[in-house]
């Protein structure tokens, strides 16, 4: 595992490599980490033809003080579309149960892959994220949120853009990859496309993604990397903000 920590994005020179960060530390907006102490934090979910589930999460609770160790408003909004939309077409037809490798992308404490984990049961489910200090609480995470169903749940180190071959050699490919709120800096929005584009897997691989809260890229910049680089997509109107990304055909 590389010393990795959310401020690199802005550092490209240091490409995440380097295990001395006192350069850039201080130029890092959000690193605040120290001066607030980790709470736990309940989700009740009520799905409409399964039992009721919760999932506990050890984190921060304020977006000022950090990024990755808290919960996102659009990892709420994208868990509510999966609850709502269960047994539709749309989640239903793409998590297959049993079946499916999910991978999601900036993590954080893990809340959208761990609904994924205990709603749809798939095969596999990856939760990763680069931030060292995020990886360590996700992992707790998910011994707290452990499923009784056959589904594995992981978590692993993955710097957007870096290293994606030995990434691919260790886990393989994915069926569907999900993230919230990850593309919310100019410097991520390549490199996540980029991600995406090498670990889906070819034919019927799908992207879910939730763009609602960015200070730096709108959800047109968003769009038009997804044309670049080849994919086409779609929204329901009950949930306008979670979209659907499949490769063009």
């Amino acid at each position: 595992m590389i010393t990795w920590r959310e401020h690199n994005i802005h550092t490209p020179q240091n490409n995440g490599n380097s295990d001395d960060d006192s350069d850039t530390e201080k130029v890092f907006a959000f690193n605040l980490f120290n001066e607030e102490s980790d709470k736990t934090m309940t989700y009740r979910f009520t799905p409409k033809s399964s039992a009721d589930f919760t999932i506990t999460l050890t984190g921060r609770d304020k977006m000022c003080t950090s990024t990755g160790l808290a919960v996102w408003g659009g990892a709420e909004t994208l868990c509510n579309y999966f609850l709502e939309e269960q047994d539709s077409d749309g989640p239903a037809e793409i998590f297959q149960r049993g079946q499916s490798r999910v991978l999601e992308l900036g993590a954080g404490l893990g809340l959208c892959g761990l609904f994924t984990a205990k709603a749809f049961e798939p095969a596999k489910v990856i939760l990763s994220d680069g931030d060292v200090d995020v990886l360590e609480r996700l992992q707790k995470n998910i011994q707290d949120n452990a499923t009784s169903s056959e589904t594995v749940v992981s978590c692993a180190q993955l710097v957007w853009g870096q290293h994606l071959d030995a990434f691919e050699e260790q886990h393989g490919k994915f069926d569907v990859i999900i993230a919230s709120e990850c593309m919310y800096m100019s410097p991520s929005l390549q490199t996540i496309w980029q991600t995406v584009n090498h670990l889906l897997a070819k034919g019927n691989g799908v992207f879910l993604y939730v763009h609602q809260a960015s200070s730096q890229v709108p959800n047109e910049k968003v769009l038009e990397m997804a044309t670049h680089c080849g994919f086409v997509w779609s929204t329901s109107v009950s949930h306008p903000l979670v979209h659907v990304f499949r490769r063009q055909k």
